[in-house]
């Protein structure tokens, strides 16, 4: 019987999937790690923990809209694009189409500012299409071309600081309008001529300045409070650090304030607020992709969120989606399910803004707008899957029986008892004259569900605890009686958790091909709530080590909260610590 101590399994703190699985240093899908304690000084039972990352929940329905393309929020409302169409949202998720269909042409992410005016005038730019005026006397209106007066040339973005919209033109040009106005002086141009073998991509605002980015490089300007017609701005400085495609870049947001950008040389690029000089930190495997997808002709997206205090910096394209976490200076990856092909791919989040206290996003699947919930651990009712793979253990010797490996767990994340929220937004009489409510989403809803539904007005009827009948997406019955029409408000309150969410559990599965393919898994509970009956979760009797070292994977797709703190695999059976 062996005697050694078990060797740790060693698990990455960012993603390093290498050119080849057996390159591969391990990888981290819809999580990421954390360190415990002070980050130089780590506590604790592991000096990381390694969490699940956020889910997303429905927001508001797009009214069968798809191709969503990024949005603005303006006082008390949302201005949304979609493939050929704007809308305007409520902080309810009520959906308003303004225009017909077409309206709003092109189907690329767009750049979209807004001014200081008493009445905002809102501009949104396609970068093939032009600039399009989504106001009229600060209301909202349908789209309609905006040339300036004839003065603007066809713009491919837009953006906005100190009281000016700025235009840019892919031959370099930039436009300033009046101050808080949509004016355009035909003079009010300046050229960015660093380069003359570049295209003029996008203009941000950052840092109180003014970005100019091109295919080749970056001018720098600022407020010189030059007097009309004169360009308002001066240069600053010139850096070499261009943007390979329009959208690979994020982090201007309002709170966000950390732009990163792909670059001219297929690496991810950071600048941090009041700083002139930008670092690479892009690893390798994420160069590669990113040159893979540019020789192949994919658009590359780049979209931040932040919740619990933390930023996240996102980066898609067809060949999958990489997360940057500022926090910890780590990568990891994100994938979803995709429901029509039962395959894993990119994650389907797309875009991302900050707006009634949400980080808001698109959805590459439903078309409809989400939003990053830290609550929840599905993707709007769907899967997410939990994925931790390995680097190779190459400390356990060759040809030796692996006697039991021991997973760490934070255990007991198992729930007793659903708190799915549903706001009510109507009432009307349903089948057999029940009461059927509409609500914002029943995407994580079974029928039988137990809801207790509260705060309505008008169909008081409804105020109760009821068995739930699922209709379709956004309704739902109830056995009571239609009696009273609806006023306003109301929450239904599902408190049935599903056996998974109850008794949730890991499938860990072993490489020792260098992670080329791993075995059938073996299913472990990680704690039902209350009832932990052990540390740790424990496989055994897996055969001996492999020649290239062992790799190990955990997958878990139950909607809980999942943490691992280590893992360690030994030839003894017995348990160690």
């Amino acid at each position: 019987m062996g005697t050694r101590p078990p060797s740790k399994i060693p698990w990455p703190i960012s993603s390093f999937p290498g050119a080849t699985p057996q390159e591969s240093s391990g990888r981290l899908v819809n999580c990421y790690a954390e360190p415990l304690g002070d980050p130089q000084k780590p506590t604790g039972p592991a000096g990381q923990v390694w969490r699940r990352a956020p889910g997303m929940s429905l927001f508001a329905q797009s009214q069968g809209l798809s191709g969503y393309r990024g949005g603005l929020i303006v006082n008390n409302l949302a201005y949304e694009a979609w493939a050929g169409q704007m809308t305007t949202v409520t902080s309810a998720g009520v959906v308003t189409l303004r225009g017909a269909a077409n309206s709003f042409s092109g189907t690329k992410k767009i750049s979209i500012a807004r001014n200081q005016a008493s009445s905002p005038d809102v501009i949104a730019v396609d970068p093939d299409n032009g600039a399009f005026l989504l106001t009229s006397s600060g209301v909202p209106s349908a789209p309609t071309s905006f040339n300036g007066g004839g003065n603007l040339p066809q713009p491919n973005s837009i953006c906005f600081q100190d009281g000016y919209f700025f235009f840019t033109i892919g031959n370099c040009q930039v436009f300033a309008t009046a101050l808080n106005s949509t004016t355009v002086n035909a003079l009010t141009f300046i050229t960015a001529q660093s380069k003359s073998d570049v295209t003029l991509l996008r203009g941000i605002p950052f840092s109180g300045l003014l970005f100019l980015f091109t295919t080749g490089g970056l001018e720098v300007w600022q407020d010189a409070g030059n007097a009309a017609p004169n360009f308002p701005y001066n240069r600053l400085v010139i850096l070499p650090y261009g943007l390979i495609q329009g959208a690979a870049i994020a982090g201007f947001e309002t709170g966000f304030d950390d732009l990163m950008w792909v670059a001219q040389d297929l690496g991810v690029y950071r600048l941090q607020w009041g700083s002139l000089q930008p670092q690479k930190i892009s690893p390798p495997d994420l160069d590669r992709l990113i040159e893979k997808q540019v020789n192949a002709g994919g658009l590359l997206e780049a979209s931040v969120y932040m919740f619990a205090g933390q930023k996240r910096w996102v980066l898609s394209c067809p060949g999958g989606t990489w997360e940057f976490n500022l926090n910890t200076q780590r990568w990891n990856e994100r994938m979803s399910l995709n429901q029509a092909t039962g395959q894993f791919t990119r994650w389907r989040a797309t875009g991302g803004h900050p707006a009634f206290g949400k980080w808001l996003m698109g959805d590459t699947q439903s078309g409809n707008l989400l939003y990053l919930d830290d609550t929840n651990y599905t993707e709007n009712g769907a899967v997410q899957l939990f994925r931790m793979e390995s680097g190779p253990v190459n400390d356990f010797p060759d040809q030796i029986r692996i006697a039991r490996a021991d997973f760490d767990f934070v255990m007991g994340q198992g729930i007793v008892q659903g708190n799915i929220l549903m706001s009510v937004q109507g009432a009307a009489a349903g089948n057999n004259g029940v009461v059927r409510l509409t609500v914002n989403n029943t995407a994580q809803v079974n029928t039988g569900d137990i809801g207790v539904i509260s705060g309505i007005v008008g169909t008081t009827e409804a105020n109760g605890t009821f068995p739930l009948t699922v209709i379709d997406a956004t309704h739902v019955e109830i056995p009571v009686q239609f009696q009273n029409a609806y006023t306003s408000g109301g929450t239904v309150v599902d408190q049935t958790a599903t056996p998974n969410q109850i008794n949730p559990q890991a499938a860990i599965s072993l490489s020792k091909d260098g992670g080329s393919t791993y075995s059938n898994p073996r299913v472990r509970a990680v704690g039902q709530q209350g009832k932990v009956k052990r540390q740790r979760a424990s496989v055994k009797n897996m055969g001996q080590s492999g020649a290239i070292g062992d790799r190990w994977r955990v997958d878990v797709s139950d909607p809980v909260y999942v943490a691992l703190l280590g893992a360690t695999q030994s030839s003894d059976p017995r348990e160690w610590g």
